[in-house]
């Protein structure tokens, strides 16, 4: 079964990207290690820019082949999809989305009660439940059609579809919302175009993306080839076009409009300890001292206003 639902991801329609998005007209170069790491098959490869530096997944579904990706059979937890788990994980993230929540309000300031949210590739719609029971307005917007069904039936919420995406042009929003949402974007640079366009004035982009390959644990991984690989070709090979440090964010954030409020690499909210295993006790301290030392931690933090 495994073979057969691999070979279908093998066939997936692609398109090839070949250029950097930061230097335009730069053609990246193969990183092996790293299709190594995701454990990619044919015909997919990690392609990265010999002159700034960014990742980006090429040869790699194409809008049609991402389509089919994200449905529940291969990603939201239908027999082979990765995580198999995901309703239990996003369960587990309603504390964080709570805290992340009034954090955003808080950095608003003034003496606000209610505020509008908009959730950025909603998943499963728990982001907008929360801000909702929280007090504010919230819309979501999700790509795909199973994680939208399983938003109306675990947690209530009707999200937008992508055919809906006029709907939203004509609203301004006071924080718009993305949770490892822009790292599987063809294009990173116009989507925040979109969302500095859709904020208020004062408004607040909350962005957040793994620093997957750049993070001191994958790094430490890699060098001593021990652990960290993906354990087979899976969703999760394929289902982030991007990979982003601190540096390269800072610069795509510039040019889509932005200014930098904060960026940080290590949230100890969702650290995970648990399963409470040692290495999780570990993780913490670990990746809270590389956040400190050089932004080696394992997520990129983003709070943004307009430029």
């Amino acid at each position: 079964m495994t073979e057969i639902w691999q070979d279908q991801l093998s066939k997936l329609p692609v398109e090839t990207v070949r250029e950097c998005l930061l230097c335009p007209g730069v053609a990246g170069e193969q990183d092996v290690r790293w299709h190594g790491y995701l454990a990619l098959g044919d015909p997919y490869a990690v392609l990265r820019c010999p002159r700034c530096g960014p990742r980006w997944l090429s040869p790699r579904p194409n809008a049609e082949g991402y389509r089919r990706l994200y449905s529940s059979a291969m990603y939201f937890g239908g027999e082979g999809a990765s995580p198999a788990d995901y309703g239990d994980e996003a369960k587990r993230r309603i504390d964080y989305w709570r805290a992340k929540i009034r954090r955003a309000v808080s950095r608003l300031g003034g003496d606000r009660t209610t505020v509008s949210f908009f959730d950025y590739g909603a998943a499963t719609g728990e982001f907008v439940r929360v801000a909702r029971e929280e007090g504010h307005a919230c819309i979501g917007l999700e790509l795909s059609a199973d994680a939208r069904a399983a938003a109306k039936t675990r947690n209530g919420v009707s999200l937008l579809s992508a055919d809906q995406i006029e709907e939203v042009n004509v609203m301004r929003f006071d924080v718009i919302h993305m949770n490892h949402v822009l790292e599987h974007m063809p294009d990173p640079l116009v989507h925040l175009r979109w969302c500095a366009d859709r904020l208020n004035p004062g408004g607040l982009l909350v962005l957040e993306v793994p620093q997957q390959f750049d993070n001191d644990l994958d790094r430490i991984r890699c060098w001593l080839h021990v652990g960290g690989k993906r354990p087979r070709f899976d969703a999760y090979s394929l289902h982030h076009t991007y990979f982003f440090n601190p540096r390269t964010m800072t610069e795509l954030l510039r040019l889509a409009g932005f200014q930098l409020v904060r960026l940080a690499t290590f949230n100890r909210n969702k650290t995970p300890l648990w399963p409470p295993e040692l290495k999780n006790w570990f993780l913490r301290p670990f990746l809270g001292c590389a956040d400190g030392l050089h932004r080696g931690g394992n997520i990129i933090e983003v709070y943004a206003s307009r430029a």
